[in-house]
């Protein structure tokens, strides 16, 4: 594998996020020039919209929102049930006056798209039995394929000779990222267009579908089918993002050779400070749903607030800390399967696809971290940690910095085989030995081995029922996955 340096760099083509407003707070204020600012609600309506509109009220709504520019203050409000398939384009606001990007109207939340559709029968061609090529010019590189609405995903084969089964392809253009150019091969025994009743070929495209440094908020927007990652910016600051779903994110190839590819949904890059997350959904990411990583010891994240989140199927791991940081809390979310979703398909666990230690598929895990250099604390509570191909918590670190990571008032639940808990430095626990890990790390004092009851598990209902031996812990809030 290259260096942890090399990827850093490589990673660096594009940011992080960034977000701090408190909604609560007036948005009237002062700009350093003297001059006040006071916001306006604009009303965005991709369908029926009309650019010449002043787009000020919901009859009057305008069409595109790319080319506009906002200040703090403003509103900018998506027509619930529109599909975009574009990134959001936003605009930074300024201190406790932040631009808010969010939905208006009744439906579903508005969905940004990084995918193209792909089911017209018109659209393949059959090059060999069971074999079709797409006949469209894709913009840039394959990087998953979602069929009906999300049921499941395509099965990337790394060869064109080993497309044997339903739902494998292949892309020929690997490495290429934003140029595109190669063909896509799908494996199927009649046309792809009629065998599936959706198909949505997601690209790698803009890189993500979402970026804004500083003072913004996101809320009640919904961002699927990204091929590299959802969220992304560099030093962000004072950024909310609230109630959004995050859906089939990543699965990009980093490198062929290796057969490694990555994504992630929300990704702090080189530095955060002030970052909320809450109340989101996160459903089948390849890697991460949130981290932050890229700034090393140089530009410490900071005031970092994961909470009454939904992570379902999360490749990597519900939360990653690929670096130093201080004032984290990873509170009361709710966190099913770890290690599984489309990330695993065609795999037989641990996937081959990263150099990462075995089994992957954590809730938490903490690496990169150089020994004596984590800052400050970690805390990690309140969460319902609910199945997991790897174990529950792994901290790759020293023994001393594993010290600044605070869990506690946690609810464990695994019926699969191995480790419950990795400990800093080489400790390690399954699960009939928690009480050990209690008393020998001093940590999780008030956790506890406990069977979730959920509401509705199978309809994607992951609230607490009555009586549950986990209330108290996981989200608070109605984050449904369907």
């Amino acid at each position: 594998m290259k260096s942890k340096l090399s990827r850093r760099q490589w990673l660096q083509g594009t940011g992080t996020a960034s977000l701090s407003a408190i909604l609560g707070m007036s948005c009237r204020t002062t700009a350093p020039s003297g001059t006040t600012l006071q916001g306006q609600t604009y009303h965005i309506d991709p369908a029926n919209g009309d650019d010449s509109n002043d787009g000020l009220t919901p009859s009057r709504p305008l069409k595109n929102h790319a080319a506009r520019t906002f200040i703090g203050g403003d509103r900018v409000l998506f027509k619930r049930g529109s599909v975009i398939r574009d990134m959001l384009h936003t605009c930074n606001g300024v201190e406790h006056c932040p631009v808010v990007y969010g939905a208006y109207g009744d439906g579903p939340k508005p969905a940004f798209l990084g995918s193209v559709p792909l089911d017209s029968h018109e659209k393949w061609v059959e090059e060999r039995p069971s074999i079709w090529r797409c006949t469209e010019t894709l913009s840039s590189e394959v990087c998953n394929l979602v069929f009906n609405e999300g049921a499941f995903c395509g099965i990337l084969r790394w060869q064109p000779e080993d497309l044997r089964q339903p739902g494998e392809w292949h892309y020929t253009g690997f490495g290429k990222q934003q140029q595109g150019g190669g063909d896509l091969y799908l494996c199927s025994p009649k046309n792809p267009g009629l065998a599936y009743d959706r198909i949505e070929c997601v690209l790698w495209g803009n890189r993500k579908l979402v970026g804004g440094e500083r003072h913004i908020v996101l809320e009640n927007l919904s961002f699927q089918n990204s091929g590299v990652h959802g969220y992304q910016e560099f030093h962000a600051q004072e950024v909310v993002i609230r109630n959004c779903d995050f859906r089939f994110i990543g699965g990009a190839v980093w490198n062929r050779e290796r057969r490694i590819r990555f994504g992630n949904a929300v990704e702090l890059w080189d530095g955060a400070r002030d970052v909320t997350v809450e109340g989101c959904l996160f459903d089948n990411i390849y890697d991460s749903g949130v981290t932050h990583q890229g700034g090393g010891t140089k530009n410490i994240p900071e005031k970092l607030f994961f909470r009454n989140n939904l992570f379902v199927d999360i490749g990597l791991a519900a939360y990653e800390s690929r670096e130093p940081s201080q004032e984290v809390y990873f509170e009361n979310n709710t966190c099913i399967n770890a290690g599984g979703g489309f990330s695993m398909q065609g795999e037989t666990p641990p996937r081959r696809t990263d150099p990462y230690p075995q089994p992957v598929g954590y809730h938490v895990w903490a690496w990169m971290i150089e020994p004596g250099t984590q800052p400050g604390n970690v805390h990690v509570r309140h969460n319902v940690f609910c199945e997991s191909f790897g174990p529950a918590v792994c901290l790759s670190v020293d023994s001393a910095d594993a010290e600044k990571f605070v869990l506690d008032h946690n609810r464990y639940w695994k019926t699969t085989s191995g480790r419950l808990i990795e400990w800093g430095g080489g400790r390690a626990y399954d699960l009939s030995d928690f009480a050990r890990y209690q008393a020998e790390c001093e940590r999780d004092r008030h956790s506890r081995i406990a069977k979730p009851r959920f509401a509705g598990a199978s309809h994607g209902d992951f609230r607490q029922r009555a009586g549950s031996p986990c209330l108290g812990a996981g989200m608070q809030n109605g984050v449904r996955l369907r």
